[in-house]
């Protein structure tokens, strides 16, 4: 496109140097600059070094004729406008020429008042060409923009989705456990606060026990939940500054000991080496508080924990825990650091938050260091942090026998396999948690006319059922392997214990557990922490055959 104040380029070429030098200085006069040539081969000659706007070519000319110029000129130039200019009787030469590129032709001879319209049709001609160009170089461009604007759109609606499917995946597991040890609280305070409950000064002494236990364990959740919240938001406070390492394992080892002796787990700690890091103290030492807590749970009977110290590069220290455990599979290493993830472990066997390992690895790296994890099914696995150099019950596996009829901690329960009266019917509880565990055992061992079965996970709850045909089951939905769900349709599916009913009793208590659960077959939906009143009564529905309507609203105190 020609600019603002400059005049229009033209090329001349025209083997009769007299029409061609006339034309050069006519179009000269008309605010043209011309530069003209004899031959094709010249004109290209220059074509090669400079651009120009128009080419005014003869069409008869000897070596390189109009035609070929026109093709040639074009090929260096695709936006160069091309007239040809040729005698009477070879219009259609003209008309081919126009075919390879040429915009115009005038007929020999003519006058300069025909000429001009002719070179200015071109050019304008030209000039909406490269305009087009333009405009579809912008449309392309916008288009491209507009695709990636598209895509990183849809990235923003896809991370938003994520994170509210995460955060409403985190809300109801935390409402689920923090519900777990309200369960134990609530449950047995309202035994010890009811005269319809008897109970002895021992079995009180006892709950109560329960009631604390349940009490720091909840204490310790929500502290936990409040180091991840400050940890998220960036408001943890953390002071850097140089530590003893051999101090802190002394103080770890003192704090662990106890637990590792109970459990017969034998701890290897490195001799003293006079290292020092540049940490927080009292994060670093609830760090390696969790990870050797965790190596010793989760061990194997007489097992061992190894504490290693590795330098790695120059300025950093690997700090290793490493149990004999049965190790983690590659799913498991996936999920390991996410919150309330108990890898299938949150059995009856070892209490927890499911958040130890989350808040371990965030608490890292808030103190600019990184932690990880290695590990080999059977073979045990590895938890390591690296950090700055300053300055240069033991198989957690082996679950209780499920036949038995009472809880943990409540002995002299009757056997299930052998019941004491024939008017006692048998109510099969599917838990996992011990406390919860203890609580429903109390109630159920207070009526004269139940007995229990418990199992703790869903697959052995399915065997008991099909071995036993309970009355009623009491089904907890967070279950290891198999859920609640699935065993509800399993024991649905088997003619032998299709028509068993089956009350779910869980802590899963958000609007979207409530809904599914409602769309279920379970006979009663029961959350926690236990009503016992309540409790009571969906037994006592379940178990009337002349029980006429399916209760659907979740059976629980208002919250």
């Amino acid at each position: 496109m020609i600019q603002p104040g400059l005049r229009p380029r033209i090329l001349i070429v025209d083997d009769q140097t007299a029409h061609m030098g006339a034309l050069c200085d006519i179009l000269r006069e008309h605010g043209y600059d011309t530069t003209g040539f004899a031959s094709g081969e010249a004109a290209l000659t220059r074509l090669r070094k400079e651009s120009f706007d128009l080419l005014l070519s003869d069409l008869m000319m000897p070596g390189i004729d109009g035609i070929a110029l026109v093709e040639a000129a074009r090929q260096l130039d695709p936006e160069l406008a091309c007239v040809i200019m040729t005698g009477e009787g070879s219009i259609a030469s003209a008309v081919k020429a126009m075919k390879v590129g040429a915009l115009d032709y005038i007929i020999k001879p003519f006058k300069a008042s025909a000429l001009l319209p002719v070179l200015a049709r071109a050019l304008e001609t030209r000039d909406l060409r490269l305009a087009n160009a333009h405009l579809e170089q912008q449309l392309r461009q916008h288009a491209d923009e507009l695709a990636v604007a598209n895509r990183h759109l849809d990235l923003a609606r896809r991370e938003a989705e994520r994170a509210n499917l995460e955060k409403s995946v985190f809300l109801s597991n935390m409402s689920h456990e923090l519900r777990t040890p309200l369960n134990g609280i609530l449950g047995f305070a309202q035994i010890l606060a009811s005269d319809a409950l008897p109970a002895t000064p021992q079995e009180k002494q006892k709950f109560a026990g329960h009631i604390v236990q349940s009490g720091r364990h909840l204490l310790t959740l929500i502290n936990e939940i409040l180091d991840l919240a400050k940890i998220e938001s960036g408001t943890l406070s953390m002071a850097l500054e140089t530590v003893a390492l051999d101090e802190v394992f002394l103080e770890c080892h003192t704090m662990v000991g106890p637990l590792a002796q109970q459990r017969g787990v034998q701890l290897n700690f490195p001799p003293p080496a006079g290292l020092h890091l540049q940490a927080d103290r009292t994060r670093l030492k609830q760090v390696l508080l969790n990870l050797l807590s965790n190596a010793i749970k989760y061990n194997r009977e007489h097992g061992s924990v190894f504490i290693e110290c590795t330098p790695r590069a120059k300025d950093r220290l690997r700090i290793a825990v490493s149990d004999t455990g049965p190790g983690l599979s590659e799913e498991q290493l996936g999920a390991i650091f996410q919150p309330f993830n108990r890898l299938g472990r949150a059995d009856n066997a070892e209490e927890g938050t499911g958040l130890g390992l989350a808040l371990s690895k965030r608490v890292v790296e808030a103190m600019q260091a990184q932690m990880g994890v290695d590990s080999t099914v059977g073979a045990g696995s590895t938890f390591w942090i690296e950090l700055a150099l300053q300055g240069g019950e033991a198989d957690i596996g082996a679950a209780p026998p499920a036949t038995a009829a009472s809880a943990p901690g409540a002995p002299g329960a009757p056997s299930p396999l052998q019941p004491q009266a024939p008017v006692r019917r048998a109510v099969l509880y599917v838990e996992d948690n011990t406390t919860n565990l203890k609580l429903v055992t109390e109630l159920i061992r207070m009526r004269s006319d139940l007995e229990l079965l418990f199992a703790t996970d869903g697959q052995r709850g399915i065997e008991l059922a099909r071995r036993h045909r309970p009355a009623v089951i009491l089904m907890d939905l967070h279950l290891p392997g198999m859920d609640g769900y699935e065993a509800l349709a399993r024991l649905r599916a088997d003619p032998q214990t299709a028509t068993i009913r089956v009350i779910a009793v869980t802590a899963n208590a958000m609007s979207a557990d409530i809904a599914r659960s409602e769309a279920s077959d379970f006979f009663r939906y029961i959350t926690k922490p236990i009503d016992i009143d309540l409790f009571n009564q969906a037994l006592d529905e379940a178990l009337n055959p002349d029980a006429l309507r399916q209760h659907t609203e979740p059976l629980s105190q208002p919250h």
